[in-house]
């Protein structure tokens, strides 16, 4: 393993990160005044920016001397404070000014949970062929419902329970990445990891609303803990397998794409890993047949016939569904040009902050901007991460969790989603693994690099704002 050499994120970054924020925003709201973005968006998007760089700097310099135990307990439970706090914040924020406790243009929230109550009542009956043939849902979009029909069923037809059982998830997700990251980077690199996955302003949102993402991350992660396990044990268990095959699955019901690469992943790994318990092809094999046998006999039709139709029409989606977006009211003109090959290269860094009120309906966008811009500028130390691994022919050491992010990532810019930050987010405690031990092996060799990366970061988020006025023709 490589060592650290930094042991927490230095002020040189998180300053210059800070004021790139500033000269970000500034700069978009002068040049495009006359869309200027809402003043309470402008302040919860600079808070979500300056305290997520201001703290991981702080935090990762304080907490370094905890030991692992009692820094694992520190996380968790202010990881949970943190999240509960939200959970009410947002409860009463979207009554005041939604009429309602739920987000704006909250179509999906208000999908689940309608339907949980109708899932409970088939639980309760023990009508199972209800769920699996629910006329409304595909077999990947079925897995929270039921979860919410578990809670409900438990809890009665409350809003916040399910909220406030997303932030004690949300609490073990930092943990357990805190955990996966040590085991893969080191200690301070899993620190790091940790505190940031605590602070990252876009898990906050999704735990206090009524969407899947909190639970399916907490999912991926806990699939990850567990897979990369199997990989590094020098003693290979049936409970350690049939909890890693297990995990893969559930991820299907969730969502298709994604049950797909965590298979891929680990296949990747299983083959072509360099460690001590993969030296033998012979094991490799055994299990590999294995892992298929039980793909294969568990994997239900519904769920075949999804991953056809996605492999099907995964060249001709993009194209239609940008060719809507462009002509659709309220849409971007210039959406037609988007393609993987304009995704692609940026598909680390993107989605980019909106900085303006291009559309007046994207208020969640607006409100959580400063959240894309934390992600448009750690994503330096993620190419950082990947450019030592490479020289320093480390990466066969990781590759379950580079084949994971790569291909979910691929998979998105060649999707209509590619610009959708709610899609990114199963990468996300990857992409802040590989942050995170970028930052902790980063040399003068790419540090003099930062600087030139913050002006480009600067420069895009103002040309992307730009397009998404010119696009509406508001520029």
């Amino acid at each position: 393993m490589i060592q650290e050499t930094n042991f927490y994120l230095s002020k040189y970054y998180s300053n210059k990160a800070i004021a790139a924020f500033f000269i970000a925003i500034a700069v978009c709201n002068l040049l495009f005044f006359h869309k200027m973005l809402p003043v309470q968006w402008m302040v919860s998007a600079t808070i979500e920016a300056v305290c997520f760089f201001y703290f991981t700097q702080s935090l990762s310099r304080q907490w370094i001397r905890y030991s692992e135990k009692r820094f694992a307990k520190k996380l968790f439970i202010t990881t949970l404070i943190l999240r509960v706090s939200w959970v009410f914040v947002a409860y009463f924020l979207y009554t005041w000014l939604n009429g309602e406790p739920f987000e704006f243009a909250a179509a999906d929230s208000h999908f689940y949970q309608s339907i949980s109550g109708e899932f409970a009542d088939f639980i309760k009956t023990g009508n199972w062929s209800g769920i699996a043939n629910y006329p409304k849902l595909d077999a990947s979009d079925t897995g929270y419902p039921v979860w919410l029909a578990i809670v409900h069923l438990f809890f009665g037809d409350s809003i916040l329970m399910p909220r406030l059982i997303n932030a004690v998830l949300g609490a073990y997700t930092a943990v357990l990445l805190y955990k996966f990251t040590t085991r893969n980077f080191g200690e301070a690199a899993g620190r790091l990891t940790g505190i940031m996955c605590m602070l990252l302003p876009n898990f906050f949102f999704y735990v206090g609303i009524h969407l899947k993402e909190t639970f399916m991350i907490f999912l991926v992660v806990s699939y990850a803990y567990n897979a990369d396990n199997l990989l590094r044990s020098t003693k290979l268990t049936w409970q350690n397998i049939a909890l890693t095959i297990l995990g893969a699955l559930v991820l299907f019901f969730f969502r298709t794409v994604l049950g797909v690469i965590a298979l891929f992943a680990l296949f990747t790994a299983f083959v072509f890993s360099k460690g001590r318990n993969m030296k033998k092809w012979g094991k490799r094999i055994i299990i590999a047949l294995w892992v298929f046998f039980c793909i294969g006999a568990l994997l239900s039709g519904r769920i075949i016939q999804e991953i056809e139709i996605l492999y099907k029409y995964s060249g001709s989606n993009q194209a239609t569904g940008m060719q809507y977006r462009s002509v659709q009211e309220g849409g971007n003109s210039f959406a037609r040009y988007g393609s993987m090959a304009v995704f692609a290269p940026m598909i680390v860094a993107i989605p980019f902050p909106t900085f303006t009120e291009a559309n007046e309906e994207q208020q969640n966008q607006m409100m959580f901007s400063g959240g894309y811009f934390v992600k448009n500028i750690f994503s330096f130390f993620v190419i950082v991460a990947m450019i030592i691994l490479i020289r320093r022919k480390e990466w066969r050491e990781h590759l379950f969790l580079i084949s994971f992010f790569v291909a979910y990532l691929l998979a998105i810019a060649k999707s209509n989603f590619a610009v959708s930050e709610r899609f990114h987010l199963p990468a996300m405690p990857f992409l802040l693994a590989m942050a995170a031990f970028g930052m902790t092996r980063i040399g003068k060799k790419e540090k003099k690099w930062f600087t030139p990366y913050v002006f480009f970061i600067v420069l895009v988020v103002i040309g992307w704002n730009w397009f998404k006025l010119a696009g509406r023709g508001l520029s």
